[in-house]
């Protein structure tokens, strides 16, 4: 299995050539990267991008890695239909990291007067976008001070200056509490933001489970090996990838804030400016010829990276409350359907009032455990076959969303939500059958020798 993200993409290369799109020809970073993946979208294509040549930039851009679930799976070293349970596995049975003294990410380090974010390209990516450039594969590591258990969480990064960012923060986040401790002590919140990133890598960074767990163990997991990290030149507490692409080494001031965005999110919207934290880079380390790593917002590599995270984390808060639970899908933004083995009729809402905690939890919708709940068609069968509307719909108030909701209107992100029992009634009042082959007859029917003829 690949160790970092170009040995990812070579390993591609070599098992799904038609995987990886090299665009020689010069691009302009504003608008026109992201618009070459639009159109390749367009045709029912998602392959990684390999810009050699962005205008004023002189390092390769590499867009869209982990834009499909045949790469997702390639990464993970599984088939696509056994992501799910990887990730599972991963999260039940962490592989600790261990630090090495050899690190391609140290074979250039840039300190005081060298820093300077313009090396990156200056991407934007939609028409209604602040005018500043982005830094969006962008994942930072954070320790927290009461226990010192690192976090890892990808935040867009709006470059202000030769040394500042702009961070969104979404609230209620891990890095939001953690944030809030130093705040609460006066301090800046050290930090270390990595880019390029192997796909086990992201999806590890993507993990939403407890506060005390660390997902560079939930990134061993998935790899089956423990991911080699290295100590930052400046602070040697914070633990990066030995053979990420680069390293920003900075602190997020707990005073300062500046106007970030907008920007258009997973939503496909962009939900207008804040007011954000201010990131001090003190140092950036990178590989000899390194490549920038870059996720176009609201597109199939952004809404793929988060399903799987978000699919668990679903499923185990659905199984607190209800055993029987087979299945989650997230078949849209900030919608959950949940098939389930019900065992009494209250339990589907048990399970909607346990998902609709979550602020990536709006739509909450519950089937029958012969439905599959990825497939639409039998998922809104079950919505107009099975439930009545004035027994099988509840409106929730007042409940933590995200603020990334256009339809939001509190900046905290309150929101109102949407739960639906689509099961069947475990006692009906009238007898209903379901359509069906006697199995008898189904099994002597030989479909080939029928195609034949």
């Amino acid at each position: 299995m690949a160790s970092d993200l170009r040995e990812f993409v070579d390993e591609v290369r070599r098992a799904r050539p038609s995987d990886v799109l090299e665009v020689s020809q010069p691009v302009d970073p504003e608008h026109e990267t992201a618009a070459i993946l639009v159109k390749l979208e367009e045709r029912q294509r998602s392959p990684i991008l390999v810009f050699t040549s962005v205008r004023g930039c002189r390092f390769p851009l590499v867009s869209n890695v982990c834009g499909s679930l045949g790469r997702l799976a390639l990464g993970l070293g599984c088939g696509i239909k056994d992501i799910g349970a990887r990730y599972s596995a991963a999260a039940a049975g962490p592989i600790a990291p261990v630090v090495v003294d050899e690190s391609p990410v140290h074979d250039v380090v840039l300190r005081g007067d060298d820093v300077d974010l313009n090396i990156f390209p200056a991407l934007r990516y939609h028409a209604d976008d602040a005018a500043e450039p982005y830094l969006t594969a962008a994942i930072v590591v954070a320790r927290d001070p009461d226990d010192g258990v690192a976090n890892l969480s990808y935040h867009r990064l709006m470059i202000a200056s030769r040394t500042t960012t702009g961070i969104y923060i979404e609230p209620r986040r891990h890095l939001d509490g953690i944030f809030a401790k130093y705040v609460a002590r006066g301090q800046d919140m050290p930090v270390a933001v990595f880019i390029g990133a192997h796909p086990a890598w992201s999806l590890g960074a993507l993990y939403a489970g407890a506060p005390d767990v660390d997902e560079y163990g939930i990134i061993g997991g998935l790899l089956g090996r423990p991911l080699e990290l290295t100590r930052c030149v400046g602070n040697p507490e914070l633990l990066v990838p030995a053979r990420a692409e680069f390293v920003l080494e900075a602190r997020v001031s707990a005073r300062e804030r500046i106007r970030e965005g907008p920007f258009g999110e997973f939503t496909g919207y962009g939900t207008g400016t804040t007011q954000s934290p201010v990131v001090v880079v003190e140092a950036i380390t990178h590989r000899r010829d390194p490549w920038v790593q870059d996720i176009v917002s609201g597109h199939i590599e952004h809404l793929m990276l988060s399903v799987p995270a978000l699919e668990l984390r679903c499923l185990q808060a659905a199984r607190r409350v209800a055993p029987g639970v087979v299945k989650v899908s997230l078949l849209a933004p900030l919608t959950c359907v949940i098939s389930l083995r019900k065992q009494d009729d209250d339990e589907p809402w048990r399970v909607i009032d346990a998902l609709c905690a979550d602020i990536y939890a709006k739509q909450v919708i519950v089937v029958d455990d012969d439905v599959d709940p990825a497939d639409l068609p039998r998922v809104l069968a079950a919505l107009a076959l099975q439930q009545q509307p004035d027994r099988a719909v509840r409106i929730l108030s007042d409940l933590p969303g995200t603020p990334l909701d256009p339809s939001c209107d509190d900046p905290g992100g309150r929101t109102s939500k949407l739960g639906i029992d689509a099961t069947r009634p475990l006692s009906r009042t009238r007898v209903v059958t379901r359509n069906r082959i006697p199995a008898e007859v189904l099994a002597r029917v030989d479909l080939a020798a029928l195609l034949k003829r």
